[in-house]
């Protein structure tokens, strides 16, 4: 089964809710109208009865010739749905009957000043409101008015009432739906900007982007991780076709001087020093291509920001002066001093962070100049982070080539014997991964490189 669309759902929830909210509407308007038409007809039998009541006072009081009867029926007589009864208190006979009504149920008397009421039904099902008083009057016989209000009207107005909301109750539905349902439609078109873009994404281009501005602000935060989801993936496609680009350059010159070469040496015959000069040289560039394939092969492994680390506390000077150690005699071939200044500790894997002072260290011996001074410089600079600064002095690094540095393949000028290209960018990764920085500069011949380790994770 076909699952049903967001609007259509949202429109079958505003049907749901709406059903909910006109029979609450209905039976509150029912319960009002019944409470209203109660009071008016209670009302109107009260003011009745106290209209009577007063006029047989006045009667006795003032004129004394009219039969009480006369009084009570022209209070009553005109009024078509009102019918009296009144019987004597002291006997209960009936001693006068006003309107269409023969009969009223016996009810329990009420108290002096008091009005009894009760509702009643008669043979035929019609209702009936009943108000009964007793009433005394100087010179007349103690009686008990019984007042009837027929309430067949109200009842055939509740009946009508309820009639007429329950049929239009359906119509009012089917708007509600059509309502919501274009409500809806209208209020989810901004998602079809989403099915747009996602229509345009394609591995060859990722640059699509959904405009905020516009969009309700709900969806603006899922916009904004959207376009920098798009953002990251569109900068590590580019850097992974780049870097596919450069490997192939990379490996294709010495695949193409082991070739050239091969082919060389296989036009002719040659003595026996030629091929061991053409076999050396083959080495050499298979070395070369070796320590390339490794340098790939770590640099992807610790692109990885979820690589597990082995972290500890380790001392920045110690692990600078070990890898001192491992280069000195090359530093002393070439008349270089390395000096190591300052003391730090940070948190993070020792493995890799001789691999990174390695690469640096090695990178300044090879642009050094001779007879100079390497400094490692280490420095606590707050409480929560610490810096290694490699600095030398050499030829220097122009100011546009610095922002390049630790791109993958890189080069500033003519390829350095025995580099890769990847150093620095095994450098800026392993950094990463340990959540530091790694930055360049060049001053006047002074080349400075800086690690800065946070030492607390």
């Amino acid at each position: 089964m076909k699952p049903f669309s967001l609007a259509l759902r949202l429109a079958l929830n505003v049907i749901l809710a709406g059903a909910t909210l006109v029979t609450l509407l209905i039976a509150m308007c029912y319960w009002v109208l019944e409470r209203e038409l109660d009071s008016g007809a209670r009302n109107e039998v009260i003011a009745k009865l106290a209209q009577i009541e007063s006029g047989l006072k006045d009667d006795v009081d003032i004129h004394q010739r009219r039969p009480w009867q006369h009084v009570v029926a022209d209070a009553v007589t005109g009024h078509s749905d009102l019918s009296l009864v009144a019987i004597d208190s002291q006997t209960g006979a009936v001693v006068l009957r006003v309107g269409s009504l023969d009969t009223v149920p016996q009810r329990r008397s009420p108290r002096a000043n008091d009005i009894l009421f009760s509702e009643w039904e008669g043979a035929d099902g019609t209702h009936f409101l009943t108000a009964q008083m007793p009433v005394e009057v100087t010179g007349m016989a103690p009686m008990l008015l019984q007042l009837s209000q027929n309430r067949s009207a109200d009842k055939h107005l509740l009946a009508a009432f309820l009639k007429s909301a329950t049929a239009a109750v359906p119509f009012l539905l089917i708007l509600i739906g059509l309502a919501g349902w274009l409500v809806a439609h209208q209020g989810l078109r901004p998602l079809r900007r989403f099915r747009a873009l996602a229509a345009k994404i394609s591995a060859r281009d990722l640059s699509p982007r959904i405009r905020t501005d516009r969009l309700p602000k709900e969806l603006q935060d899922l916009a904004l991780g959207l376009n920098l989801m798009l953002h990251r993936l569109d900068k590590d496609v580019q850097q992974l076709s780049q870097f596919s680009d450069d490997a192939a350059h990379e490996l294709r010159a010495p695949l193409n001087n082991l070739l050239g070469k091969a082919q060389v040496m296989l036009g002719r015959e040659r003595d026996r020093e030629q091929y061991r000069d053409a076999l050396e040289s083959s080495v050499e560039e298979l070395e070369r291509l070796s320590r390339i394939v490794t340098d790939m092969l770590f640099l992807a492994q610790v692109s990885h920001a979820e690589l597990d680390l082995t972290l500890e506390n380790i001392a920045l000077d110690e692990e600078a002066r070990r890898v001192c150690n491992f280069f000195a005699v090359l530093a002393e071939e070439r008349g270089i001093r390395l000096v190591i200044d300052g003391a730090a500790s940070v948190l993070g894997d020792r493995l890799m962070i001789q691999r990174a002072i390695s690469n640096l260290l090695s990178n300044a011996l090879r642009h050094a100049a001779a007879d100079s001074t390497i400094h490692l410089c280490v420095t606590a600079q707050t409480p929560h982070e610490a810096t290694l600064a490699i600095s030398n002095k050499g030829a220097g690094i122009a100011a546009e080539h610095l922002p390049h540095l630790f791109e993958r393949f890189y080069r500033v000028g003519k390829r350095a014997t025995g580099s890769t290209g990847l150093g620095l960018a095994i450098v800026r990764s392993i950094m990463s991964l340990h959540g530091g920085t790694a930055a360049a500069s060049s001053h006047a011949g002074q080349t400075t490189f800086t690690l800065t380790f946070p030492t607390q994770r």
